[in-house]
């Protein structure tokens, strides 16, 4: 019996044993689960925010008259949108070899022992324009006239071009005129289609629409260029870009189609925009804090201007949204009825000299106190407020900021920023580097709108001080000396 009882026992502690394992590798599996499914309603989401951007999704999440039209397109959202608008702007035909570009493998051949040649053959096609996109439009052109004059096979091996690709290309473009006539959006010759074809600075616009958000900012140095996306910081190109290793981007923007992240993250297929292509043609613009204060992408992106600019901004976008709206509706709509509009958005988009004249700044959000003595200890002082105050100016067309620093009783720094004849003053700091960054983050807190005082200190006496410079210059800052 107590040999029964042992057996028993044994039996049921390895019956437990192996129960035991099993629920634990079930709990893995439920883990694993839970962390797939987790993942997938992220994805599921950044989709939707990504939708809602572009303009196929309201804020409900229903479908838009832009979002049926796309959902019957076999193409990605942002190829879709980029043919649709090509169809009613009447620049049809570049932007199809664009999108038909982009859903193939590049046709820009680079043999490795022939690297220099290929590369300063596709610089030829860039005719210094910093755009890839309409790089590949001119090879696309080229290698249809040398088809025509049966010299294609010689046409390529001289610009390093892959003639299959190009017939891809070809291929694509065609179904794509077939799908857009299904759908009702071209009804008319394909001659009609592309009235505009020629104009490069429409063409620019229709893929930055298309591309949006896909942005990242140009600060052109002495002798580097900085590119920052939203997400990601400092972003680098890659090496076969017609952008990559020119000495100056001269553009503000540039609007890429995709991301590769390998030691670095590195864009590709670029194009150069200005501050108005991306005010007209981008997301949505909603008013910042001071008037003149244009705002992007929840508030990434700042533009500064004068007041009337502004509303002229706003004003145009809207017409321009509404117009698009209606085309959509109403397929036959004939666009040119609303001359006007076109007329003053081709001049902004045209005669913008690309100097990023509108500031822009990252918006960052306010540190917690605990954030903000970790900072003090760690010295870096606020981050970037002085290098992002001084490329805000810059930007802006101002000279660089000057800072003048006292140190206090208590062997703290208080130090005071003074531009464009005004000044701020921080908080007192450990250090005058600390002091100095103190105060250009409260002038860029004013710039933003998120602060209406010059100064953040409780000293009466500076209170006092500073509030003579509020009655003098905080009217010019509003009556538009941010050109």
């Amino acid at each position: 019996m107590g040999a029964l009882s042992c057996f028993s026992l044994q039996g049921i502690l390895l019956e437990a044993t192996e129960l035991g394992k099993k629920a634990r590798e079930l709990k893995k599996a439920a883990d694993v689960l839970h962390q797939e499914e987790t993942t997938l309603l992220a994805l599921v989401q950044n989709a939707v925010d990504y939708l809602k951007v572009i303009g196929a999704l309201d804020e409900h999440e229903n479908l838009t008259v832009l979002g049926r039209h796309l959902s019957v397109l076999p193409v990605e959202p942002k190829l879709g949108k980029m043919l649709i608008l090509g169809t009613i702007f009447n620049c049809l035909d570049p932007i199809m070899t664009v999108v038909a570009g982009l859903s193939v493998r590049d046709p820009f051949l680079i043999p490795f022992d022939k690297k220099d040649l290929a590369e300063s053959a596709k610089a030829q096609f860039s005719a210094r324009d910093c755009s890839d996109h309409l790089a590949l439009v001119r090879a696309y052109n080229g290698w249809k006239d040398a088809e025509r004059q049966q010299s294609g096979h010689e046409y390529c091996w001289k610009n390093f071009l892959s003639a299959q690709t190009l017939k891809a290309i070809d291929s694509l473009r065609k179904q794509f005129f077939s799908l857009l006539k299904d759908t009702g959006l071209v009804d008319k010759p394909s001659e009609n289609c592309n009235s505009r074809s020629i104009d490069e600075h429409l063409m620019r616009a229709v893929i930055c629409a298309g591309l949006f958000p896909g942005l990242c900012s140009v600060v052109n140095k002495e002798k580097s260029i900085t590119l920052k996306t939203m997400e990601d910081g400092q972003v680098l190109l890659y090496s076969n870009s017609v952008n990559a290793g020119v000495p100056k981007i001269p553009y503000p923007w540039l609007v890429f189609n995709e991301k590769v992240k390998v030691n670095s993250v590195f864009l590709r297929d670029s194009t150069g925009v200005s501050d108005s292509v991306l005010l007209l043609f981008g997301g949505n613009i909603e008013r910042g804090g001071l008037d003149g204060h244009l705002k992007m992408l929840g508030g990434y992106l700042d533009f500064f201007m004068k007041p009337t600019l502004g509303d002229m901004y706003l004003s145009l976008k809207r017409e321009l949204e509404e117009l698009i709206q209606n085309k959509l509706l109403d397929p036959k709509l004939d666009i040119q009825f609303h001359n006007e509009l076109l007329m003053a958005i081709r001049l902004l988009v045209s005669e913008d000299q690309c100097e990023g004249r509108f500031v822009f700044g990252r918006q960052l959000p306010a540190s917690s106190k605990k954030a903000e003595k970790a900072k003090n200890v760690a010295g870096d002082g606020g981050g970037n407020s002085k290098n992002e105050l001084q490329t805000l100016l810059a930007r802006a067309g101002h000279e660089a900021p000057t800072y003048k620093t006292k140190q206090l009783k208590n062997n703290q720094f208080r130090s005071t920023v003074f531009f464009n004849g005004l000044d701020f003053v921080g908080q007192p700091c450990s250090s005058k580097k600390l002091a100095e960054k103190d105060a250009a983050a409260a002038a860029l807190l004013w710039l933003k709108g998120e602060t209406h005082s010059y100064s953040r200190n409780t000293d009466s006496s500076v209170l006092l001080k500073k509030s003579k410079t509020i009655n003098q210059n905080r009217i010019p800052v509003r009556d538009g000396k941010w050109n």
